[in-house]
């Protein structure tokens, strides 16, 4: 099938369920007033805002593994058909990444991404770049892709869209990468996740 067919399919369902998904959490969520725009909010222990939102994390991503409550059977059919993966963030990681980012000037959209995360991997779709962009411009326009950038760092190369249909909540992502550098990518991943920790456990000791 056409690789831009697949994407445009994968984006649609991944929009269908995340604002199902946030409409029924958020709707439950009783100080919901007390949401700002979180691309504006830095992840700061001081900022009372940003506090508000750390209460709400737990139950995000508890809910978020909660099988009555994200419609899986969705992924499990893409998963199936297309070299499509994803997972929901641990609680564990989750707090570890806050924790080495905190009081960093960090805005929360920027770094709390992507507690839903996916991938979709596709031969020779680096060919494609440009059909790709324009592609995600439409899906843009039509408000089912949020906003979209190509990451190229190091050996590590993705096109990575976000979904995110209000500003209060959290985004979720979709990488979409070509299948002749997925090793490469896999690597990089695993090498920046343990730069990480070692600059967390640098700074620590200082």
């Amino acid at each position: 099938m056409d690789n831009l067919v697949i994407i445009e399919e994968v984006a649609i369902t991944i929009k269908d369920v995340y604002d199902t998904f946030n409409a029924e959490f958020y709707s439950n969520l009783e100080e919901l007033g007390n949401l700002k725009n979180i691309k504006r909010i830095k992840m700061d222990s001081e900022n009372l805002h940003w506090q508000f939102i750390e209460t709400i994390i737990p139950s995000y991503v508890a809910t978020l593994g909660d099988d009555s409550q994200l419609d899986k059977e969705v992924f499990s059919q893409l998963e199936m058909r297309y070299d499509f993966r994803y997972r929901v963030k641990l609680r564990e990681t989750v707090f570890s990444k806050i924790n080495y980012n905190i009081g960093r000037h960090r805005y929360v959209s920027k770094v709390l991404n992507n507690f839903f995360g996916s991938r979709v991997i596709l031969p020779k779709i680096e060919n494609e770049q440009s059909e790709l962009n324009e592609l995600l411009r439409s899906l843009s326009e039509k408000r089912i892709v949020s906003r979209y950038y190509t990451r190229s760092d190091g050996n590590y190369r993705a096109t990575h869209c976000y979904f995110q249909s209000d500003n209060r909540y959290f985004p979720w992502e979709l990488p979409i990468r070509d299948k002749s550098r997925e090793k490469q990518n896999q690597f990089e991943h695993v090498r920046h996740v343990q730069e990480r920790k070692t600059q967390k456990v640098g700074s620590q000791n200082v």
